[in-house]
């Protein structure tokens, strides 16, 4: 991968970091971390994490897989499905 590659990579990377932060401060009103999982947070249950997941659909103009829906449970995941999509 050239260096040029890598850079757009990896500040599209912060890029996607920092918005799905905002999602989730808006979804929930929390200051969420990369290792933060579902339940860490009294709003980030299942119907809190079914929220974000929708306002990432939404944000970044991508779907997820009904499979992603029931097995996506935390920031890092979420974070992976996103950057994969935007690709």
């Amino acid at each position: 991968m050239s260096s040029l590659i890598r850079k757009v990579f990896m500040k599209q990377k912060k890029y996607l970091n920092k918005e799905l932060k905002k999602v989730f401060k808006k979804e929930l009103k929390i200051n969420v971390k990369e290792n933060n999982k579902i339940y860490d947070f009294n709003h980030w249950d299942s119907l809190g994490n079914f929220n974000v997941l929708l306002a990432c659909e939404k944000k970044f103009n991508i779907k997820f897989s009904n499979q992603e829906f029931s097995s996506i449970n935390s920031f890092k995941e979420i974070l992976k499905v996103v950057e994969k999509k935007n690709i």
